[in-house]
This record gives C-alpha cells, structure tokens and sequence, in this order.
C-alpha cells in the first residue's frame, strides 16, 4: 500500500526528465516536454525542489537567479499533481518563500500563456502580480503574462 506523503527533496535533472516524459498537467504544457534542455538547466543548488509522493516525482519547482535579488520562478508537474493538488500547493508555495528567504531574493517573476487559467490562479494564489501582457513571448508565440512578487 502507498502511504501517499509528500516528501520535498533537492530538485536533479533526472526529476525534470521523468516530468517531461510523463504528460505534464496540462494539455497547454505538453509543449514544454519537447525541451528536455529546459529541465536540465533548472538544477541549481539551493534553489530547487522536486515534490515526491510515493517515490514518484510529481512536480518539480524553483528559482533561476537573472542577477542579484532578481529570480525567475518555474514550475513543471506531471498529471499525476491532480491526485494531490492541495498537499502540492500547499508544498510549493512554502518553499517558494524560503527559497526566496534563504537566497536574498527580492523580486521573484514568471511568464504564464495568457490561456493557461490554471496557471494565472495558481500565479495569484502564490502572491504574484499581473505586471502586463508579453506578446509573442513564448517559444511556441503564444503571448504570456509576466508576474512578479517583491519579498
């Protein structure tokens, strides 16, 4: 029987890897499975989690440093988050802040497609602010919100 507990541990490629490869949580994302790159460039020490239940990565979250105080927040899961959304959230947006904390960081930004109502939420939720549209921001053209949060 599994015991379904979240366990937070230091974010591998091999997590991005095995989240990429394993349909993300929305259909809007499945494009970003076909940059395995991407995922093995988010491995930073310090500034990176992947979420496990049951031995399983699913969902991974962090921080790339643009310059000092500044960070752009990321977020990857597999469809496997919607057996556990609150128990993930709840994960993500605690660390989130401590990264944050931890590492002096005080503006932490994001692009989210402007499609991507999941997203925009789950942005808010965590704090973030609509800072204005991006058009043709994303790899794929698709426009794309930045938010931001200030600590």
């Amino acid at each position: 029987m599994m015991d379904n507990i979240l366990y937070v541990v230091p974010y591998t490629k091999e997590h991005g890897r095995y989240i990429l490869s394993n349909q993300m949580n929305h259909p809007l994302m499945d494009k970003d499975a076909e940059f395995d790159g991407d995922a093995m460039q988010l491995e930073e020490k310090g500034l990176a989690y992947t979420c496990m239940i049951n031995n399983e990565p699913v969902a991974a979250a962090g921080m790339k440093i643009i310059w000092k105080g500044v960070a752009e927040g990321w977020v990857i899961a597999t469809n496997k988050v919607w057996d556990h959304p609150l128990l993930v959230a709840k994960a993500i947006k605690k660390n989130f802040a401590r990264l944050a904390k931890e590492n002096n960081i005080k503006r932490v930004q994001t692009a989210v497609r402007e499609d991507f109502i999941k997203g925009i939420r789950f942005a808010k939720w965590l704090g973030l602010e609509n800072e204005g549209l991006m058009k043709h921001y994303g790899f794929d053209g698709s426009h794309q919100y930045r938010y931001a949060r200030i600590f």
